[in-house]
């Protein structure tokens, strides 16, 4: 089957991609409340009405929670979820896999209902727009053999018509 790069392949429906969006608007949340308090004891801390402790304590507090949100930005990005598009209203239970080229679905490995692991081949995509020859040569004739030799192939579906490539 031919397909399109960004054509949509499969959707994945999974819990924990509701709960990963919802630990990034909670983590942005607490962020933002962490910035006004570091702020709130920087100034406090300029002008000696509070302890270096307490701005020292808002400032990691701040920083720990910034490391936070941009780690849960990366594993949305991961999934193909844009981080600054989601808020409260727009939480999503399911992701679309992409196409990331053009060309055909080899093989399909998954069906409507199944689990998949992050490590599963979901699909197998070709791109016909470049040849690649593997060949199997017998031990006795691989000293036949050099990179930069000229290879003539054919294909099963079209013989007549022969295939030039460069051995590398």
């Amino acid at each position: 089957m031919p397909v399109s790069k960004g054509q949509v392949l499969a959707v994945i429906e999974d819990p924990q991609y509701i709960q990963l969006q919802q630990d990034y608007l909670t983590a942005k949340a607490q962020l933002a409340f962490n910035e006004s308090e570091y702020n709130r004891q920087k100034d406090l801390n300029q002008s000696k009405a509070a302890s270096d402790k307490v701005y020292e304590q808002a400032k990691a507090a701040y920083q720990t929670q910034n490391v936070l949100v941009r780690s849960l930005a990366q594993k949305l990005s991961l999934i193909g979820l844009n981080p600054d598009g989601i808020n409260p209203d727009n939480i999503s239970k399911s992701i679309r896999v992409l196409s990331p080229i053009n060309g055909f679905v080899a093989s399909v490995n998954v069906n409507i209902g199944k689990y998949v692991r992050p490590e599963d081949v979901l699909f197998e995509l070709v791109n016909p727009s470049g040849v690649h020859l593997s060949l199997t040569v017998f031990e006795k004739d691989v000293h036949r053999l050099f990179i930069g030799q000229k290879l003539v192939a054919y294909t099963n579906i079209d013989p007549g018509k022969n295939i030039t490539a460069l051995s590398g």
